[in-house]
């Protein structure tokens, strides 16, 4: 996935984070994304519970239609996705692992619009967890932010761990080679446009059950 606004994203976040794993919650500093700052958002785990969102850009919430703070960011996806989603967000959470996702998205019209997501983890607070995240739609379609996104299903999926040589740049082949394949298929090839159905997760050859 090469997308130059989650370029930027990580930029800025992989900056931030030096040596470490994640840069902490308030290094983040919004001034220095603010041409951004519509399509960011940030995911709150508190203890056990569930992802979600804590802030949500203005773009974003106009493309879903409603008000996203204090939802679960598994809502915005369609049910067979949701347990995927959710343990890939507890997987970046905890394992400080950066996600990239093509999605598509389907209106209340039944209109479909591909996007780009990017999760990338922040440290750990006292009882607390938190992800920056950045949706980005793959085109400019006149109906977007009023006809709003009802439903999410995955594409593809890239997860890396950023202290592994090799991801310094989101657009770095190494990065692309960490796909979702289906369950019975072989994996997808960086740039592929195929449809994921039943899915699995890669983390460097690493299968999250």
């Amino acid at each position: 996935m090469r997308h130059d606004a989650t370029s930027e994203i990580f930029a800025y976040w992989n900056d931030l984070r030096g040596t470490r794993a994640a840069p902490e919650r308030r290094e983040i500093s919004p001034a220095l994304i603010r041409s951004r700052l519509s399509d960011t958002f940030i995911l709150r785990a508190s203890g056990l519970s569930e992802a979600r969102f804590r802030l949500a850009g203005t773009r974003i919430c106009s493309i879903y239609g409603r008000e996203l703070k204090g939802q679960t960011f598994t809502s915005i996806w369609q049910a067979k996705d949701k347990p995927v989603i959710a343990r890939i967000v507890s997987s970046s959470l905890t394992s400080k692992t950066v996600v990239q996702s093509t999605y598509e998205g389907k209106s209340s019209r039944g209109r479909k619009m591909l996007f780009n997501l990017i999760l990338l983890p922040l440290a750990n607070e006292v009882n607390e967890r938190h992800l920056l995240g950045m949706i980005t739609a793959a085109g400019k379609p006149f109906w977007l932010e009023s006809d709003a996104i009802i439903e999410n299903s995955l594409r593809s999926i890239a997860m890396v761990d950023p202290l592994k040589p090799g991801a310094a740049s989101i657009g770095n082949p190494a990065l692309e080679e960490h796909r979702m394949t289906g369950a019975n298929g072989p994996q997808l090839a960086p740039g592929s446009s195929r449809r994921v159905r039943h899915l699995m997760v890669f983390d460097g050859g690493k299968t999250i059950d």
